[in-house]
């Protein structure tokens, strides 16, 4: 790609962008970029630099690499916010893509509350879609101040988790507004932001050093840190997330049911807005995700209209006995969702290091049900 076009796409103006979109689109009808010859795949659920993207793509960015890889659809969706729904929608009306945008949070489901649903260790909290938004919210509105509240929420809740993890990591204390914030351009970091923030401010404050900070905190081999950290960044962060974040590190918030949206309520002003209510499923492994026909019938009941799955969770595994279940629970699922008719939106996520941007639609288990997820696809343009 042309450097300034790739510079302003991932600018975090969105008046650049716009700028970067418009030059795009010129190249293209002057035949200087084209698509890629692929099989026209899809991936319906790819989070923006709004809620991070590994590789800091703005959704004008995300459109644009369903364009030349000639993906059929393509859907942008962030946490806790509705903001890139302008510009996913503009973006595939300039590239001539068919994109869906939307959002996804965290909400109560009170029919599951004492049961491990997708959030892990997290009775009754379950991961909930709005996609397929024809238009931007006003902010003003009922709906526009009740999809802000989400982000309020979870900015709440990351501010509770720095201070804690300020209170653990005393020698690297960060700040909301000066560290954090600049990381995003919608003030809507998340919790990997949260730790590449902290990454940072250990190598501004210890310099050489930093490895031996962070083999105290982690309590492990120096060297080994130094290996992480310097040839697998992407593992580092993760395990940092994952000790100081995730349940039992000492960043942890425990969720507390009034401080998440209600299922219903989500699910309405989804609906009132012109959206589909989008449920989504982990990996079946969970108490909550066990019985397929119950959740489907429970979700089909209050109103859901199709279940986001991200497959690879379910079949890039190393450990081979890991590996047979995980398939094995996700042909379960996607037998049943066929069978009662549950369309399966299928995506990567990439809010996590090393995800693809399209999925291995080679393997076994996913090419027997690329033509529904095809299928389902359509159903959110229909």
């Amino acid at each position: 790609m042309d450097k300034e076009i790739e510079k302003k796409l991932l600018s975090f103006d969105d008046k650049e962008r716009k700028a970067g979109l418009y030059l795009l689109k010129k190249k293209i009808e002057e035949g200087d970029i084209k698509k890629i010859n692929i099989k026209p795949y899809l991936n319906l659920h790819i989070h923006s630099f709004h809620s991070f993207n590994y590789k800091n793509w703005s959704p004008s960015r995300i459109v644009f690499e369903a364009w030349i890889n000639n993906l059929e659809y393509v859907g942008v969706v962030d946490f806790d916010t509705i903001i890139a729904i302008e510009e996913t929608l503009l973006s595939g009306e300039i590239l001539n893509t068919k994109v869906v945008s939307g959002f996804e949070s965290r909400v109560f489901l009170p029919e599951l509350k004492d049961k491990v649903i997708n959030s892990p260790e997290e009775p009754g909290i379950y991961y909930l879609c709005g996609k397929g938004f024809k238009k931007a919210i006003d902010d003003n509105s009922e709906e526009g101040k009740f999809f802000n509240k989400l982000k309020e929420i979870a900015q709440k809740r990351n501010k509770k988790v720095i201070e804690k993890l300020n209170n653990f990591l005393v020698d690297i204390k960060i700040d909301y507004e000066k560290n954090l914030l600049p990381l995003t351009p919608s003030n809507n970091p998340t919790e990997r932001h949260i730790i590449f923030a902290y990454i940072r401010k250990s190598e501004e404050i210890f310099g050489e050093k930093v490895d031996d900070f962070w083999a105290g905190i982690l309590k492990v081999d120096k060297k080994n840190i130094g290996i992480l950290r310097k040839e697998k960044q992407h593992d580092f962060q993760e395990i940092l997330r994952k000790k100081l974040i995730k349940f039992g590190g000492p960043g942890y918030i425990k969720p507390e049911v009034e401080n998440f949206p209600l299922f219903d309520e989500v699910v309405k002003m989804t609906e009132k807005v012109g959206g589909i209510p989008i449920g989504t499923w982990l990996d079946g492994t969970n108490q909550g995700e066990e019985n397929p026909e119950n959740l489907i019938e429970l979700m089909k009941n209050k109103g859901i209209k199709g279940i986001t799955i991200i497959p690879e969770r379910n079949w890039n595994i190393k450990d081979p006995d890991e590996r047979k279940i995980k398939i094995e629970k996700l042909i379960d699922f996607l037998e049943v969702c066929k069978k009662m008719n549950m369309p399966v939106i299928c995506g990567t996520e990439m809010n996590k290091f090393g995800q693809p941007f399209i999925d291995d639609f080679s393997q076994p288990v996913l090419s027997k049900y690329l033509p529904y997820f095809m299928e389902s696809a359509s159903s959110l343009f229909s």
